[in-house]
């Protein structure tokens, strides 16, 4: 008998986790009816937040079993918490964390761990407490909570201290819900009521998908990617404004009052941080299928954005990029949006692809590719090469500055230069054709021919 009890018995965490639902179910069902003739409505809140925790710290148990998600879902939405409410809790710990951050000045050294997205759980955000349990961030807290509206929840909103270690929504927890939710043939993007704008879910489901999408885990990455593409499914095209203007100032002003620092955070550029997220995953995963996937979901969001804001965005993106391939489709989407501007009946002066600004980004990004491996850059300049082309065609009237002795100068000077550059390279692998029987090899040199043409033509049109 002995033997027997002191045996250790093991369950895997899918049957730790419908242990846990057994015993959570009939707690659901009995604290609804009670919130629900509670006439105390903060209480009420309380109770179906506790339950709410709960479920959210049994999601970020899970990762396959689609019956117990599916479960799991239906018991998140039969507890009365609205959608967006759960859904904002990301956001809104990155801007509690931020006004801390900018209003008290020994905040940023000892919390820099919550705002990691790559933290392994959940835990890392409840590290530094204790000495910021003051007044002053109880009062940033409240002041957030009440410009979101999420007063009534900042219990289980916070990023530290005791409430967040007994009772916070876990950001892993709704990512999963979010995925097992959208992508569920029974409820999907159908239970996110339709008097919130669809780009109000993708900005608060972005969150999720971002950090997922920055996961070392190769199939948390694809589910980040297909909450992504559900979500821009419902979007319309070219209807999203940012606040992505040429030369903004980026520094962050410590003498900002609380309204100035939250009004600013929430003006900040989300979007370019996605993308890029997003085009490290598509280099990062080995399968041909996956990379065309996420390029697909890339895509997708882009044409998301209007249209100026989108050049100003990819504009950024291209010069800081630092894979060749990457850029490239970023120059294609710009040469895109270019070819339906000259095309467009309609006249706008300030359209970014009949000013000068679009000669400028070719120029950078051309300075940059002189000075790079032409093999690894070979789409980038190519890309470059077909929208210069196009201008000097379509620009008769020069109002790009395309055919301004001193733009085309610069652009004709470094194409000179990368031209020469593509001679050494293509000598170079003549010899290794010669010395290698290598398929790499003979895809590297039939890239440079190729871009040898292209460069060619375009040299010629701008002599």
């Amino acid at each position: 008998m002995s033997d027997v009890d002191s045996r250790e018995f093991t369950i895997s965490t899918q049957e730790g986790v419908d242990l846990c639902l057994q015993f959570i179910e009939p707690l659901i069902h009995s604290t609804v009816l009670v919130a629900d003739v509670l006439d105390d409505e903060q209480e009420a809140v309380s109770q179906r937040g506790v339950v709410i925790a709960a479920l959210l710290y049994l999601f970020a148990k899970v990762s396959k079993d689609s019956e117990i998600k599916s479960r799991l879902v239906a018991k998140v939405l039969l507890c009365g918490v609205e959608i967006h409410v759960i859904l904002a809790t990301l956001r809104f710990r990155e801007e509690l964390i931020e006004c801390r951050r900018a209003l008290l000045p020994s905040y940023e050294s000892d919390s820099e761990a919550e705002s990691e997205l790559d933290l392994d759980d959940d835990e890392g955000l409840s590290e530094h407490t204790g000495e910021f349990e003051s007044e002053d961030t109880q009062w940033i807290t409240e002041q957030v909570a009440k410009a979101w509206g999420l007063t009534k929840y900042r219990y289980f909103l916070q990023t530290s201290g005791q409430e967040y270690s007994f009772t916070a929504w876990s950001y892993r927890g709704i990512g999963n819900f979010v995925h097992a939710m959208i992508t569920d043939e029974q409820h999907g993007v159908n239970v996110m009521p339709a008097a919130v704008s669809p780009f109000s879910w993708l900005f608060h489901i972005a969150a999720y998908a971002h950090y997922m999408i920055h996961s070392k885990d190769q199939q948390e990455r694809l589910c980040g990617l297909e909450v992504l593409r559900v979500i821009c499914d419902v979007c319309p095209n070219d209807k999203l404004t940012l606040d992505a203007e040429r030369g903004r100032d980026e520094n962050n002003d410590t003498s900002l009052s609380f309204r100035q620092q939250a009004a600013s955070f929430r003006k900040r550029d989300w979007m370019s941080p996605l993308i890029q997220v997003i085009t490290n995953a598509m280099v990062a995963f080995p399968e041909v299928n996956d990379r065309s996937s996420t390029l697909a979901v890339l895509k997708e969001l882009v044409s998301k954005i209007a249209v100026t804001d989108r050049f100003w965005i990819l504009r950024d993106l291209i010069i800081k990029c630092p894979y060749g391939n990457v850029a490239a489709v970023l120059v294609d989407f710009v040469r895109n949006d270019a070819v339906q501007s000259w095309s467009s009946s309609e006249t706008n002066s300030q359209s970014p692809f009949k000013t000068t600004e679009i000669c400028l980004l070719l120029q950078d990004t051309l300075t940059k590719s002189a000075e790079r491996d032409l093999v690894l850059h070979a789409d980038l300049v190519a890309s470059c090469l077909s929208l210069v082309r196009f201008l000097y065609i379509r620009d008769k009237d020069n109002t790009t500055g395309i055919q301004t002795k001193t733009t085309n100068h610069g652009i004709r000077d470094v194409l000179t230069r990368i031209s020469k550059r593509l001679q050494l390279k293509i000598e170079e692998s003549t010899s290794g054709r010669s010395n290698a029987d290598s398929q790499s090899v003979e895809n590297d040199f039939t890239h440079l021919m190729i871009l040898e043409a292209s460069l060619s033509s375009t040299l010629e049109l701008c002599n």
